[in-house]
């Protein structure tokens, strides 16, 4: 990982030309964590997800990357929507003035449907000399049936560098922190445009005011 001063540009060359952690593509070790952090976000209509719906409001967002809020994470790629063999990288605000930059490469990208679910997302290992070593997955799922939507973040890491082994219980505090905070993120772009709808313009004599319909869940 490096540290970054205040404003200072995060150099993703540096991790372009890195290769992934020691073992990594060995596959996760008994003693290493496996999270699952999922969550049902929205619902639409049973079937493949809808052209502007939440479903593949969230398949865009995650393909731009745009997973964590950025008051917590800032993510830094290439292009718009991401590739394989893409390295893209994450900014964190350690503390006022000084940011952490790390970088992981993408491994995977894939929209798949069968009978029962319908998945869009992508999956990244790590870098040599980022803080974790191992993989993550960031999806959205729709149920065919139900039109449930899921947003989901799956991983397995250990420590990467001696200085997150020394601090690992910090590591996988901030770990499930950005984790859970993704998910709020992802929430929030799923429901964007069902708040929006909710806003009507109601006529009165003489003048317009907007109004919010009243719904059980606000």
């Amino acid at each position: 990982m490096n540290w970054l001063w205040f404003h200072a540009n995060a150099d993703l060359a540096r991790w372009e030309v890195r290769p992934f952690s020691a073992s990594v593509e060995l596959s996760p070790r008994p003693r290493d964590k496996r999270d699952n952090h999922q969550r049902a976000v929205a619902i639409e209509s049973p079937g493949l997800p809808e052209i502007d719906g939440p479903a593949r409001r969230l398949a865009d967002a995650i393909l731009r990357f745009d997973v964590f809020p950025s008051t917590l994470l800032t993510s830094v790629k290439r292009r718009p929507l991401v590739e394989v063999g893409d390295t893209i990288g994450l900014r964190y605000p350690f503390m006022p003035g000084l940011q952490l930059f790390f970088a992981a490469r993408v491994i995977d990208r894939f929209e798949i449907v069968d009978d029962r679910q319908w998945r869009a997302g992508f999956t990244y290992r790590t870098l040599e000399g980022h803080p974790a070593c191992g993989e993550e997955t960031f999806s959205v799922e729709k149920d065919l049936a139900t039109g449930q939507i899921t947003a989901a973040l799956r991983s397995w890491s250990r420590p990467g560098t001696w200085l997150a082994t020394l601090t690992y219980p910090l590591m996988r505090t901030l770990q499930v922190r950005a984790a859970r905070a993704a998910l709020d993120h992802l929430q929030q772009i799923a429901n964007r445009e069902e708040k929006a709808a909710d806003l009507i313009t109601v006529s009165w004599p003489r003048r317009h005011v907007r109004a919010r319909l009243l719904s059980p869940w606000f």
